[in-house]
C-alpha cells in the first residue's frame, strides 16, 4: 500500500501489523513516498498501525481483510511479491506454500541461476521449516544483477513462474566532485550508480530543506545541482533503496563571496617595476581566508597583504616583466566575484624614437616610433614650435611600430614628445632644428619715388613678423 508523506517533512516513518507479529517492510519511492508491504499467513483481518516521528497518521489504524486461498490455486505458491529487489551480501528469503498436503512435508527443489548463467555457490540455497505448510527458501547474492529461483514440489512449478531477486549493491556507488560552493551559484556534483544494480535514488539537501535537481546522463549516471542560499555547510544525503550510500552525509562547504569587495579597475594598465596595489574590504566582520595570488608571463609574483578584517586588506605586488598578469583572489577557498583579473603590464622605457633629422620649412620630416616591446597601452605623439602644436601625421607600420611625419612651418627649433600610457619615453623631448631653405630672405625695392608720399618695399622671409627689422637711411635714419 502507498503512504505518501511529501506534505509532513523529514521524519521517521514506522508502520505495525498485527502489533509487530507479521513482517512488513516499507521501500522508498523518493520524494518522501513509501510502499509498504506485509505478507499475512492466516485468513484473519490484520491491523495495520502507523506513525510518523512517534505520532499516530489520521485513520490508523486500519483493518486490512484477509482472504483465504482460492480453490484450484496452485499447488505451489510463493508468499509475498515473486520480484524482490534484495541487496548483495545479505540473505534473500523466500517463502514456498505448499497447498497440498501430499507434498507439504516433502521440501521443495529449488535451484538459484546468477545473472552470469552460472549456479550459485555450493550449500545454496538453503531450504527450511518456516511453519507448517511453508518453506523458507534463504541464499546470499555475492554478485549484483538479476538472479533466477526455480522452484519444484511434487513435479508441481509456480505458477508465475520463476522467482526473481534484483541484487544491488549501494556500497558500490561513486559520488564525485563535492566541492565548496558559493551563495546564489549552483553547486554541481556526479553519482554513478552504474555498477550497483536496480534501484531507486534517493538525494536530499540539509534533509529536504534545499531543493535540488537530477539530470540524467546515461547509462546509470546522473548530475545533481542545487542553489544554495546560505552561507553555512550543506549535507548531502544519498540513499539507494533506501540504503545510506557510504561516505554520507558529504559536506558542501558554502560561502557568501559577495561580502568582500574589491578596488581592481585601475590596474588595468601598471608600469613594471613599480609596486601596484589594490584594496579588499570584506563586510559584516568575522572570520576571513583571503587568499591572493598573481601570476606573471613565466610564474607567480610575490604578494604583501597588510590590513585587518576591520579596516580592509591591501595586497601590493610588483610586476618585473611586460604582459598579462592575473589577480585571483580566494574568499574562505572560493573566488571571488570580478576575478580572475588581467593587469596588463608595460615598460615605457622599452619605446625606442628613430633619429630625427634636421627639417627645412615647407618639406616634411620623418621619423619611426617602436613600441613593440613595451607591452600594451597609449602611444601619445606631439610635435610643438615656439609653444604651438603642430599638426602630425602616425602611419601604423605593424606590430606597434610607428613612421610619424610633420611639415614645419616656421624656421626655428621644433620639439617632439613621445609619451607611453602618460609616462615619457626616455630620450624625450627631442630637439629638431628647422632652416628657411637654401634662398634665405629676399626684399624688392619699388625704385625711386616722390617726396612726402609712401614708399613700399616686399620682404619675402619664412619666420615670424617679430624677427624682421627695418633700417632705412636718408638724411635722418630712421628705425621701425
Amino acid at each position: 500500500m502507498p503512504v505518501d508523506g511529501s506534505g509532513a517533512g523529514s521524519g521517521d516513518l514506522e508502520i505495525l501489523v498485527e502489533g509487530g507479529r507479521v513482517t512488513s517492510s516499507v521501500r522508498s519511492l523518493g520524494g518522501q513516498r513509501f510502499r509498504a508491504a506485509f505478507t499475512p499467513h492466516q485468513a484473519l483481518p490484520h491491523r495495520v498501525d502507523i506513525k510518523f516521528n512517534g505520532e499516530t497518521v489520521p485513520g490508523s489504524p486500519w483493518h486490512v481483510s484477509i482472504m483465504p486461498p482460492l480453490e484450484g490455486a496452485g499447488a505451489v505458491s510463493v508468499l509475498g511479491e515473486s520480484t524482490r529487489l534484495v541487496p548483495a551480501h545479505r540473505p534473500a528469503v523466500f517463502e514456498i506454500v505448499c497447498n497440498s498436503p501430499s507434498i507439504a512435508g516433502t521440501p521443495p527443489d529449488v535451484r538459484v541461476t546468477a545473472p552470469g548463467g552460472k549456479r550459485v555457490a555450493k550449500g545454496q540455497p538453503r531450504v527450511t521449516t518456516a511453519r507448517p505448510g511453508v518453506w523458507r527458501v534463504e541464499f546470499v547474492p555475492t554478485e549484483v544483477g538479476t538472479h533466477l529461483i526455480e522452484v519444484e514440489a511434487g513435479g508441481e512449478k509456480l505458477p508465475c513462474g520463476p522467482l526473481v531477486a534484483k541484487v544491488y549493491d549501494a556500497g558500490l556507488i561513486q559520488v564525485a566532485d563535492v566541492a565548496g560552493g558559493v551563495v546564489g551559484q549552483p553547486v554541481q556534483f556526479r553519482v554513478d550508480a552504474s555498477q550497483a544494480g536496480e534501484g531507486q535514488l534517493e538525494i536530499s539537501i540539509n534533509e529536504g530543506e534545499v531543493p535540488n535537481h537530477v539530470q540524467v546522463v546515461g547509462g546509470g549516471r546522473c548530475l545533481v545541482s542545487f542553489t544554495p542560499d546560505q552561507a553555512k555547510p550543506h549535507l548531502i544525503d544519498i540513499k539507494f533503496n533506501g540504503e545510506t550510500v557510504r561516505g554520507c552525509p558529504f559536506v558542501c562547504t558554502v560561502t557568501d563571496t559577495s561580502r568582500v569587495t574589491l578596488s581592481l579597475s585601475h590596474l588595468e594598465l601598471i608600469p613594471v617595476n613599480q609596486p601596484s596595489s589594490f584594496h579588499m574590504g570584506v563586510a559584516g566582520g568575522g572570520a576571513a581566508e583571503l587568499a591572493v595570488a598573481v601570476r606573471g608571463p613565466v610564474g607567480e609574483l610575490p604578494v604583501k597583504v597588510t590590513g585587518g578584517i576591520h579596516s580592509g586588506f591591501t595586497a601590493e605586488f610588483t610586476p618585473v616583466q611586460v604582459g598579462a598578469h592575473q589577480i585571483t583572489v580566494d574568499y574562505n577557498g572560493r573566488p571571488v566575484q570580478g576575478t580572475p583579473f588581467i593587469a596588463k603590464a608595460f615598460d615605457s622605457n622599452k619605446v625606442t624614437v628613430g633619429t630625427v633629422a634636421k627639417g627645412t620649412v615647407g618639406r616634411p620630416v620623418t621619423f619611426s616610433v617602436d613600441a613593440s616591446e613595451a607591452g600594451e597601452g597609449n602611444l601619445e605623439i606631439t610635435i610643438s614650435a615656439r609653444g604651438m602644436n603642430i599638426p602630425t601625421q602616425v602611419h601604423p607600420q605593424g606590430n606597434a611600430r610607428f613612421a610619424v611625419s610633420f611639415v614645419p612651418i616656421e624656421a626655428c627649433d621644433h620639439v617632439v614628445n613621445v609619451a607611453f600610457n602618460k609616462r615619457p619615453v626616455v630620450g624625450c623631448p627631442l630637439i629638431v632644428g628647422v632652416g628657411g631653405g637654401g634662398t634665405g630672405p629676399t626684399v624688392t625695392l619699388p625704385g625711386p619715388g616722390p617726396i612726402h608720399k609712401p614708399s613700399t618695399l616686399l620682404v619675402n622671409h619664412p619666420g615670424r613678423l617679430e624677427d624682421i627689422e627695418v633700417n632705412v637711411e636718408g638724411h635722418r635714419r630712421y628705425v621701425y
